[in-house]
């Protein structure tokens, strides 16, 4: 179930996006797979290609953070990778030159990690992450050209907030499937199912798509600018609900030769107790508070050690500037006492 968007101050941009999470996106009725709002954001400063490119050359970029994708194909970054020797330590590096060939011949950009690179980006997330009890969303950027897309059709485990921020796609989106956790990407058009509505995407446009809607895209422009968000679920999965059953089972098991049915009773009534409950919600609270940690990490990530020392050398700079126009000053004045007095004895 939704819960109610942070009470954060946010810039303008980033409070039309929530309001338009929160206010209309979450509020669709079932039925409803998808909602488009043309021009939500116009001349949007959310992310821009200025951006994109700003991390691209960063020379210490994790690789990590990058995915290129050329005609379907996930690219080899390896050769990017450099590392010079420097007291007997690698420094690694990013070539950047291996980037700039891969986008010449057309290849697809995705970057991972956008809230973590770009403080506005966590700041919505932040936001975003109130829209389920225990939401933690991720932020990627994909950058596209013309017949060469990141991804085929597909559908995401997760709710997806798509902001567009350049060019145009378009969005091909097909009838919301049954909930499941395989046979998610690369999906073959006869898997996509029936076609409910295609979405051409231009700057500023917002896009919110359910859970289970398979789609896929194709940029209509020479090249396409979008970030997204997977509002992705965090709840305590079955992986590790199984596993705390199985802690409890290992503490209060059947006798061997038990018979499986009567194993599997004994478990399942284990996970129905209340002190189970309890532990779940319990963890389910540690993680929720490790993701409001997070995100205030990332709010205050930076070293502001060296702010006090180039605070004290910019008021120096300033007196010596101050000092040095008030000496001009006085020269300019004094030269024009001495013009003005040649000219008093020039007229006599």
């Amino acid at each position: 179930m939704a819960i109610e968007a942070v009470k954060t101050d946010l810039p303008p941009q980033l409070r039309l996006v929530r309001d338009f999470v929160f206010k209309q996106a979450l509020s669709l009725p079932l039925e409803r797979n998808y909602l488009h709002q043309p021009g939500l954001v116009p001349d949007q400063t959310i992310f821009r290609l200025e951006d994109l490119r700003k991390h691209l050359n960063n020379p210490f970029l994790d690789l990590d953070f990058l995915q290129f994708v050329d005609r379907g194909q996930l690219v080899d970054l390896r050769p990017a990778r450099c590392f010079k020797l420097v007291q007997r330590r690698q420094i690694e590096f990013v070539n950047r030159c291996v980037l700039q060939q891969h986008l010449e011949n057309g290849a697809a950009c995705v970057l991972e990690g956008v809230d973590i690179l770009e403080p506005q980006v966590n700041l919505l997330a932040t936001s975003l992450d109130r829209a389920h009890s225990c939401t933690f969303s991720n932020a990627v950027v994909f950058f596209s050209q013309r017949g060469n897309e990141a991804y085929r059709g597909h559908l995401d485990t997760d709710d997806v907030l798509a902001i567009h921020l350049a060019g145009a796609k378009k969005w091909r989106i097909h009838r919301r499937q049954s909930p499941r956790r395989v046979d998610l990407t690369d999906l073959p058009e006869s898997d996509m199912g029936p076609l409910e509505a295609e979405v051409v995407m231009r700057a500023g446009d917002a896009l919110f798509l359910r859970s289970g809607t398979p789609h896929q895209v194709e940029t209509a422009d020479d090249y396409s600018l979008h970030l997204s968000f997977d509002l992705c679920d965090r709840a305590v999965n079955i992986e590790t609900a199984f596993n705390l059953i199985l802690k409890r089972y290992d503490h209060d098991a059947l006798p061997p030769y038990s018979d499986a049915s009567e194993v599997l009773d004994k478990a399942i009534t284990a996970g129905r107790t209340e002190d189970f409950k309890r532990e779940v919600c319990d963890l389910q609270e540690r993680h929720k508070h490790n993701y409001d940690e997070f995100r205030q990490l990332l709010n205050s990530n930076r070293v502001s050690f060296f702010d006090r020392f180039i605070t004290a050398e910019s008021k120096v700079a300033r007196a010596i500037l101050v000092g040095a126009l008030v000496s001009l000053l006085e020269e300019i004045s004094c030269a024009l006492e001495i013009f003005g007095a040649c000219g008093s004895f020039l007229s006599i």
